[in-house]
């Protein structure tokens, strides 16, 4: 069961100022025209986020380290939104200042990329390099940024995964950032006090995605950071459950009752 919810003025509230003064949207039109858009990357991908409006949350900006990131940009660092969406994100980092030549997204989906355009009304503009791959593959368009990253944004992207791949792709991540100190891998996810393997309430697929707390997001990192020879300062905090989440079959209902979804911050920067 995927959620879509209905088009509530209050819904794209946290986008409202970007498709004002990046897009030019007027503002009377700007509801009609985020709900328009919103039909088509929900049938390219029909992601609860979506549905829900979560593409205009600008998340990157609330974080306490934005200022250091849009500062680094702004001097030629360059930013790589990983799982980008309609790339969101890095419109925020431009209309804020941001060079988008020193910017690149990318996603699974290239379906996204367009519609990020339509949303933001930007194609005849934005020069940010956006890559349609899958990370995980050996031989991925990615390969190209080897190195070359200084800053890597991962927005509810790391929960989607079984902690076996999150730790293939945290590997993947260190290889697209500059070997030196300073690099960053920063982001959010759905984490739970009780970290483990859950699955989203009305998902009948099968699947299950490790959720973290503070301390196994700590542990992953330094077992990453062992294979890569590297050293990693991890910053990480839980916020107030989001949603409920499920144990997966032959789990305690004591288990059960304890599983909420929080929303895990991190800051992880090379020593």
């Amino acid at each position: 069961m995927h959620c879509y919810l209905p088009p509530f003025k209050s819904s794209i509230t946290p986008g409202k100022k970007l498709l004002r003064e990046y897009s030019g949207i007027p503002e009377d039109e700007i509801h009609d025209h985020a709900e328009a858009v919103r039909r088509d990357p929900f049938k390219v991908a029909p992601y609860h986020c979506i549905g829900m409006f979560q593409f205009l949350d600008l998340s990157l900006k609330t974080m306490d380290i934005y200022q250091e990131v849009l500062d680094r940009v702004k001097h030629g660092d360059k930013f790589l939104d990983l799982g980008c969406c309609l790339g969101q994100e890095i419109r925020q980092l431009v209309s804020d200042g941001a060079p988008c030549e020193n910017t690149f997204g990318s996603d699974l989906y290239s379906g996204f990329f367009a519609l990020g355009y339509k949303l933001f009304k930007d194609e005849d503009r934005l020069k940010t390099i956006f890559i349609a791959a899958d990370a995980f593959h050996e031989t991925s368009p990615l390969t190209e940024l080897a190195g070359r990253m200084n800053i890597v944004y991962t927005g509810a992207f790391f929960h989607l995964f079984s902690l076996e791949d999150q730790e293939k792709m945290a590997l993947r991540v260190l290889q697209l950032l500059a070997p030196k100190p300073g690099s960053l891998v920063i982001g959010r996810q759905s984490g739970s006090e009780d970290a483990g393997a859950f699955t989203r309430s009305g998902d009948t697929s099968g699947r299950t995605h490790f959720r973290h707390n503070v301390q196994s997001w700590k542990e992953l990192w330094d077992r990453v950071g062992k294979a890569d020879g590297s050293r990693w300062s991890v910053e990480a905090n839980l916020d107030a459950p989001e949603f409920t989440l499920i144990a997966p079959t032959g789990k305690s209902m004591d288990l059960q009752n304890k599983m909420s979804a929080h929303e895990l911050r991190y800051i992880i920067r090379r020593l």
